[in-house]
């Protein structure tokens, strides 16, 4: 027997008092619904009667009664799989043991977190993982350029054989997913490399990075023409590259550092998201029909779509803004850490500003890892930004810095209790937004003025 695919069908056996009856039921549909139907098919008197004992119930052979607010997938109920159709104040008992080793067994088995197939290739992964950035890592620090080079060519080749193989042939899309992104940190420090020499010097850094961040780039298309499977991966990589790239863009033309540079590549960031919803429809598959100017356009662009390819789509739509709003959100922990360490005003205002517009962009997102993707990040950012200000403001700073620590728990604590799952009044939703718009535009003046672009212009006046 095997799983059932939500959406799918799902053929079960029903053992009724009278007579035994195959059905196939939705897999996404509760069982409180599916009971009806499935009642009126075993039997004709079977509706009636179950008025007079309370209803009937569904169990596994040797099982406690199913719960009939779960779906069959939910359950896990297999294809072709026998259930028994009883009285609810008539189920069979559950199954006793005679052996307590067996009956242990069984339920340690059951546990969600009981070891199993996938949790040991989810180990051996990360194992993997872990020893190939390893084994990159040394290979990016000061040495021979020219053995480095040769080394993480091979490291990228042989991260590219081995992801192909786990998708083409062990069908581990998983692993070769994870092994293209590795082919993809390897050719770019294989770019660094190339271009700072013997040892990384700060006069070159921003060559350094413009070359890391193109071979990077480019190595994500190579990993996904090689792997050929979850596209939104090797895209967010290639937007984490091209993030590098423009910070190294904008250190060669304004000749600034890569702590400054950070403040121009969080607005081009926050620029992109708000692009992300549209970008991700339309690499989904999904076309908006344009307005019509005339009567005959009314009859256009009406062919009905099924519910599946709709479902499917939508989902490539989740997981397309999904990939992206993880991009975005490592671009801006990165941006905000390197604001941290630049210090000074306004490096801590553009700081504060970035992670308000993180904390109020999340309220409209309504899946959990796309919220995750910009809450984490405006929370470390936070909790980096006063510890650092009060040790760089010397020891009287200390205490009132872990004050303030303090309080932002507290206000933590309290928005736990009180925020979540509670109704927003409109008015403060619109006021919400409004101040959404308000952070976004003032970014630009905070990165202009860390950039040093308002001395600058000055300068040019005399």
């Amino acid at each position: 027997m095997t799983q059932t695919p939500v959406g799918e069908l799902c053929r079960l056996t029903v053992r009724a008092p009278e007579k035994v009856v195959d059905l196939a039921v939705p897999a996404d549909v509760a069982l409180a619904d599916l009971l009806p139907v499935i009642v009126s098919h075993a039997g004709e008197d079977l509706e009636e009667a179950g008025v007079e004992h309370d209803g009937w119930v569904l169990q596994r052979m040797g099982g406690e009664p199913l719960d009939l607010e779960f779906t069959p997938a939910s359950l896990n109920l297999l294809e072709g799989e026998t259930l028994l159709l009883r009285p609810a104040g008539e189920a069979l008992p559950s199954v006793r043991y005679d052996n307590i080793v067996d009956a242990l067994s069984e339920v340690v088995g059951g546990l969600p977190h009981a070891w199993s197939p996938a949790f040991g290739r989810w180990v051996l992964r990360l194992s993997c993982t872990a020893a190939m950035v390893a084994s990159i890592v040394l290979t990016a620090l000061p040495g021979a350029p020219s053995s480095r080079a040769a080394l993480l060519a091979g490291a990228a080749l042989l991260s590219l054989a081995l992801g192909s193989t786990a998708v083409r042939f062990v069908e581990d899309r998983v692993g070769g997913v994870v092994l293209g992104v590795l082919a993809a940190l390897a050719l770019a420090l294989l770019g660094a490399v190339l271009t700072s020499g013997p040892a990384y010097d700060e006069a070159g850094l921003g060559h350094t990075l413009l070359a890391a961040g193109s071979t990077g780039a480019v190595g994500a298309l190579i990993a996904y023409a090689a792997i050929s499977s979850h596209p939104v991966v090797f895209a967010a990589v290639g937007l984490v590259h091209m993030s590098v790239v423009c910070a190294a863009a904008f250190m060669l033309l304004l000749d600034t550092t890569l702590f400054r540079a950070s403040a121009a590549v969080c607005v081009l960031v926050v620029a992109f998201g708000a692009y992300v919803p549209v970008l991700s429809f339309s690499l989904a598959g999904l076309r908006l029909p344009p307005l019509p100017t005339n009567a005959r356009q009314l009859n256009e662009g009406t062919e009905p779509h099924t519910s599946e390819s709709v479902a499917e789509r939508g989902r490539a739509t989740e997981q397309w803004i999904t990939g992206f709003l993880l991009a975005t959100g490592v671009v801006c922990a990165g941006c905000l850490a390197m604001l941290t360490a630049d210090g000074g005003t306004p490096a801590t205002v553009t700081s504060l500003l970035l992670i308000l517009l993180l904390f109020l962009h999340s309220r409209n997102l309504g899946a959990a890892w796309q919220r995750l993707a910009l809450v984490i990040p405006a929370v470390t950012g936070l909790l980096l930004l006063i510890p650092v200000h009060a040790i760089r403001s010397g020891r009287d700073a200390v205490l009132p810095g872990a004050l303030g620590l303090l309080v932002l728990a507290v206000c933590f604590c309290v928005l736990a209790w009180s925020l979540p799952g509670r109704r927003v009044i409109p008015h403060w939703g619109r006021a919400g937004d409004l101040l959404q718009s308000a952070t976004a535009i003032a970014l630009l003046p905070s990165a202009c003025w860390v950039l040093g672009v308002y001395g600058r212009l000055r300068a040019m006046n005399g």
